[in-house]
């Protein structure tokens, strides 16, 4: 990650999971960018942008409306030669389903699972 403030971003639905998670992230990285996004199509719109400053940590949830974080992070996959070494992509969600933390080990772009809501703790680690 860079020297400078990271910046986040952070792809979830529930308004009161990206109130708390930005909440979090202020206690342990009071400085972060956050660039915030309901749907994970803007996001990639958004990933596919010339000209943007890189990104450090994407945080998707992954039970989402229209394209969910699994989906997300294979679309993701096709970009990731192009932003390989750039940002790591974490899946979050709630639900402690083993199945989902199966398909987070074995993608190969994911780099962990966080469970929701994304604690102080979690974030210090990975920041």
């Amino acid at each position: 990650m860079s020297t400078s403030k990271p910046k986040i971003l952070l792809i979830d639905d529930c308004d009161a999971d990206r109130y708390f998670f930005k909440r979090n992230l202020r206690k342990v990285a009071p400085d972060a960018e956050v660039v915030e996004f309901v749907y994970a199509e803007d996001a990639l719109r958004y990933l596919k942008t010339p000209g943007r400053d890189p990104v450090d940590i994407v945080f998707v949830d992954i039970n989402m409306p229209r394209l969910d974080g699994f989906q997300f992070a294979d679309a993701y996959h096709a970009l990731y030669p192009e932003l390989k070494g750039h940002a790591r992509l974490f899946v979050c969600s709630s639900s402690i389903n083993p199945a989902d933390r199966q398909r987070t080990d074995d993608h190969p772009v994911i780099d962990g699972f966080c469970e929701k809501p994304v604690t102080r703790g979690v974030l210090g680690e990975l920041l």
